[in-house]
């Protein structure tokens, strides 16, 4: 089974994660947690540093992010091929932090179009369950400063209205568990395992 969780930094997935991990090990399924759009730090920084080859430019500074999106394609296409293809063939659950939804409405913040039918995205296994775990941006916002006071790429009222503004109307005409994130961490994680032990067996 493939669950996703999805939600604006400061939502609470990492800590609703660990807890359906932890929860479903216990149960005793064979649980792998991948981060599909994670990758090499180093590697992004460098080529984000190719923007100053033509500082001005900003038809080049487009083709830079596009690179940088579509190299991200890959690596979540890699990904799944090294670890949640395996581990859905033996018959783990696999919890995936952030999927499509999440890359494609990060790189539109960056002016971005990634269509999201394209490849590689559409080689991607459709998850079983898709949770998205939704806060107000001020609520976020408050987790996020206290968590990294000098801010990060997924701070900003602005970056966050954006993502989760998408990511409602992304989950509009799609089937998925919607979870308050500013109720209790515990009741978050009760709420979706009512949900995801239903859906994966006894």
């Amino acid at each position: 089974m493939l669950i996703t969780v999805t939600g604006i930094d400061g939502s609470g997935k990492s800590t609703l994660i660990g807890g359906l991990a932890e929860a479903l090990t216990a149960a005793g399924r064979e649980v792998v947690v991948v981060r599909p759009m994670h990758h090499d730090a180093q590697l992004l920084r460098m080529l984000a540093k190719t923007r100053r080859l033509a500082p001005d430019d900003s038809g080049w500074a487009g083709r830079v992010e596009g690179f940088i999106g579509l190299h991200t394609c890959w690596v979540m296409a890699a990904k799944v091929c090294d670890a949640v293809l395996p581990a859905l063939d033996r018959g783990a659950v696999v919890i995936a932090d952030r999927w499509v939804a999440d890359h494609v409405t990060s790189q539109g913040w960056f002016g971005v179009t990634l269509d999201p039918a394209a490849e590689p995205l559409d080689r991607l296994p459709v998850p079983d369950l898709e949770i998205f775990v939704d806060v107000p941006v001020a609520v976020a916002q408050r987790r996020v400063e206290a968590r990294d006071p000098d801010g990060s790429v997924g701070s900003g009222t602005e970056f966050l209205g954006y993502f989760r503004e998408h990511l409602i109307n992304w989950y509009g005409g799609r089937p998925h568990l919607r979870l308050d994130g500013t109720e209790a961490p515990r009741t978050v994680l009760a709420n979706a395992l009512s949900v995801v032990k239903g859906a994966t067996g006894p």
